[in-house]
């Protein structure tokens, strides 16, 4: 991938305000963009030992939806630290930060997947790789309204491709600048 293409992308989004912004497991946080969308999925689950009655599945999610997940971040507002991905409290007063704020800008370190996204209100969430091991680990990625899905490792390697794409098919190729 090439800047280009990240720019194409994301620019896309520029002006569209997050919403949704929340913590999920561990220190990953999701964000919402554009357009809300109602998923259900026709499968019922049926009752379990966990679960005493029948089940669907019914999400609201934007027609974006970006998930940070596998590194460490930092959330500053006005160059300010105001959240990190350390503890509870802290992703959850980041996120509270970013919510409601347009995206504005996006830049990424070729050599290490390090990202910085800006928002129009002063807002910035850098994130950066915790690796530990020889591994590469996914540090964000982006579900765009055509079903595709852009991701970025920490060994600065990006993903495009289908949604329905199985992990062990994925292809992953360098970040041009």
């Amino acid at each position: 991938m090439s800047e280009k293409l990240l720019q194409q992308i994301f620019k896309k989004l520029y002006g569209k305000p997050s919403w949704n912004v929340h913590g999920g497991w561990g220190s990953f946080i999701t964000f919402d963009f554009g357009n809300p969308k109602l998923e259900v999925l026709k499968k019922v689950f049926k009752p379990s030992k966990r679960r005493k009655y029948p089940q669907r599945y019914a999400h609201v999610h934007g027609e974006w939806n970006l998930w940070i997940l596998c590194c460490d971040w930092v959330i500053q507002q006005d160059g300010r630290k105001v959240g990190n991905s350390t503890s509870k409290e802290k992703i959850d007063r980041g996120c509270l930060v970013l919510g409601g704020q347009y995206l504005t800008g996006i830049s990424v370190n070729p050599r290490n997947g390090q990202t910085d996204f800006y928002f129009d209100l002063g807002g910035h969430l850098q994130t950066k790789s915790y690796k530990s091991g020889d591994e590469s680990l996914e540090m964000w990625n982006l579900r765009c309204p055509d079903g595709r899905w852009l991701a970025l490792r920490d060994d600065g390697k990006f993903s495009h491709q289908s949604g329905n794409t199985p992990p062990d098919k994925t292809i992953w190729q360098p970040f041009i600048v």
